[in-house]
């Protein structure tokens, strides 16, 4: 089970909700652990995930009557007991739905498909059973088989908690009116932002698939690649481990010139972004081809100094403001006085997996970042100087009672390449 049922209840009872309500495909497979073909196309409003506060009422999950099957072949598809489905009514002479004469909460008149019964499977008489069973009471649409659920639950009164507020007026319109949605797009991340041991399981695993491709990389990169060049061999090796490459972004600041080739001479700085069963893997190393200036070396050793000490002060509790501030002092004190800049983030189901500020909240809106134990997070540590290069170190780590275990390798020295051969000089 993916979600943190006694984070979820503790957040809940702190914000006074009775129930969760998800649209977005990702709290919905948060809370249910069902990712259907409809999330995966990230549509909106075609699947509902409700987790009630009160254990006994049942949480459901709203899908498609099509996605019947899936449930059939796959039982632990997910943990929810309420299924609560739509299908459209189809009709050989119309293909819409009629309210005068037809009770959106009780379909009977569904679409069949042509049977073969020497062919039939154990599942495929599952999914019949299901239709079957459910036949008179399939909603019209994914809101009417939302409204069932929340009645099925006792929530007819409730006080609700919706990553889309929508839902609120919507319910009204159907019927619902004493129900009360509040917005808790920054609630579900405050929830997320205490990872169960199967998200934790995955993090690890896509953490290790990213630092896996980068190292790919790392060990092709030359100079004269193209950065396309770089972004196609990590996005293979992403997905020959199961994953989904979201960005392998390169960057080089070479003096005087603009180019999308790896220079010799210049650091070059990978951030690298996948996703795995859902969750995110967040890594950042710097590499060079040819000779490192002292400088560069210098500054290099400065960050992993930094890096050293961040990380033998998180624990739970310790704030953000803390760490980088510490962080940043000591790469000063090692030599890099000018470094500016660190942010620690969660890593989760998002990239950033904690609440942010959104609408007219202005930075800062959702108080201090605080680590918390099972938080999985990575400190972003840019650097850019313009005229001189850039720097960008990243590690995902998970925050443990006592302090950190590290999901990748936390090796943020320079990877030092060779440089083009005197023999292809000028060629």
């Amino acid at each position: 089970m993916l979600i943190n049922r006694e984070r979820a209840n503790e957040v809940m009872d702190r914000h006074g909700l009775d129930a969760l309500v998800a649209v977005t495909p990702i709290n919905i497979e948060y809370l249910s652990d069902y990712r259907g073909p409809l999330m995966r196309m990230g549509r909106l409003f075609y699947n509902y995930a409700l987790l009630p506060r009160r254990a006994e009422a049942p949480a459901a999950l709203i899908v498609n009557g099509i996605e019947y099957h899936r449930l059939a072949r796959s039982p632990d598809a997910t943990w929810m007991p309420n299924i609560r489905a739509y299908l459209h009514p189809i009709h050989k002479d119309r293909r819409d739905f009629d309210p005068d004469v037809e009770d959106p909460e009780a379909v009977d008149d569904v679409m069949r498909w042509p049977i073969r019964p020497e062919g039939i499977s154990q599942s495929d008489e599952a999914y019949l059973s299901r239709i079957e069973a459910a036949r008179g009471g399939h909603a019209a649409n994914p809101l009417y088989a939302l409204k069932q659920a929340l009645r099925d639950a006792g929530l007819e009164r409730a006080v609700i908690g919706c990553d889309d507020p929508r839902i609120g007026p919507w319910l009204e319109e159907i019927g619902m009116p004493d129900v009360e949605v509040r917005d808790a797009l920054n609630i579900f991340r405050e929830v997320r932002m205490v990872k169960s041991r199967d998200e934790l399981d995955r993090l690890r695993a896509a953490a290790r698939l990213n630092e896996q491709a980068m190292e790919t990389v790392l060990a092709a990169l030359s100079p004269g690649m193209t950065f396309t060049e770089l972004q196609s061999i990590y996005n293979v090796e992403i997905a020959r481990g199961g994953g989904r490459a979201i960005y392998l972004a390169c960057g080089q600041l070479v003096p005087s010139q603009t180019t999308d080739v790896v220079v010799e001479g210049h650091s070059i700085t990978f951030d690298a972004l996948c996703e795995l069963r859902g969750y995110h893997g967040d890594l950042g190393r710097v590499a060079i081809c040819g000779e490192p200036s002292a400088e560069l070396l210098q500054r290099m050793r400065a960050v992993e100094i930094g890096c050293e000490v961040a990380y033998k002060m998180i624990k739970p509790g310790v704030t953000g403001n803390a760490v980088t501030t510490a962080l940043i002092d000591a790469i000063h004190k090692a030599g890099f006085p000018g470094y500016l800049f660190a942010t620690p983030h969660s890593v989760g189901l998002e990239h950033s997996d904690h609440p942010l500020p959104v609408g007219p909240q202005l930075p800062g809106g959702q108080g201090e970042f605080v680590f918390l134990e099972n938080m999985v997070f990575t400190i972003d540590m840019p650097y850019r100087e313009l005229g001189w290069g850039a720097i960008h170190v990243e590690d995902q780590l998970r925050v443990t009672a006592t302090g950190v275990e590290p999901f990748t390798s936390c090796d943020v020295s320079l990877r030092v390449k060779p440089g083009r051969p005197l023999s292809d000089v000028g060629s």
